[in-house]
């Protein structure tokens, strides 16, 4: 009985260690590079390494596990090094901005924060169109940002801020936007669409409003004529 005793302990033992999971030691460095920094939203992939070295600046063993976590995209929530290196994937979503990736290794300290920018293709152009060009109040007209790269290329899923001001001094000033300030992000064909809403009476004097548009790297504005 005590020799069967014995094994179940032993085996339980062997069972802990198996499950212990190897992190580097206090005082290790860890960095971590991003490779791309800029990837296409919905898909598309950057590979973040982690680079962890031991106080005495050696490489950890293989099989160090090291966790990471990002506010932006899908990230892998491990990786083992192998040489000192870890590295996982870091899956871009539907939305658009800037990535920030940390990762922790035990009581590992350094510059352990990679960022990522995630979007179709960079921003360098924007159209503003009215449609129709008048807006007879109360009512709306809608408000189309084109959104271009530098080749001419409409880009997806980039957020573009529309904010409206008035122009015609001493007038009143009855006009929003439907979006309230947030953010729209273009479809594929790199539009995004927001509404102009008056709600001036058929009799109020005419007068014009300024319609501006904000992406990441381009702007625009337009007026618009309030009859």
């Amino acid at each position: 009985m005590k020799r069967a005793n014995l094994a179940l302990v032993m085996a339980v033992a062997q069972l802990s260690c198996h499950q212990a999971i190897l992190t580097a030691p206090t005082g290790s460095s860890l960095t971590l590079i991003a490779n791309p920094g800029f990837i296409q939203a919905n898909g598309g992939v950057s590979v973040v390494s982690a680079l962890v070295i031991e106080p005495a600046g050696t490489v950890v063993p293989d099989g160090t596990v090291v966790q990471f976590f990002t506010n932006l995209g899908e990230i892998e929530r491990q990786g083992k090094t192998n040489d000192g290196v870890a590295r996982v994937n870091l899956v871009a979503g539907l939305l658009s901005g800037t990535a920030t990736v940390t990762a922790v290794s035990g009581l590992a300290q350094g510059d352990a924060v990679a960022t990522v920018e995630i979007g179709s293709n960079r921003p360098t152009s924007l159209v503003l169109v009215p449609d129709p060009p008048v807006l007879r109040a109360p009512g709306f007209v809608r408000i189309v940002a084109n959104v271009f790269d530098e080749f001419g290329n409409p880009v997806p899923s980039v957020p573009v801020i529309f904010v409206v001001s008035q122009v015609s001094a001493g007038s009143e000033f009855t006009e929003r936007m439907e979006s309230g300030g947030a953010p729209v992000f273009t479809n594929n064909n790199g539009q995004a669409i927001d509404e102009l809403l008056s709600s001036a009476g058929r009799n109020a004097p005419a007068k014009t409003v300024r319609v501006t548009a904000t992406t990441q790297g381009a702007n625009a504005e337009v007026l618009v004529a309030i009859e």
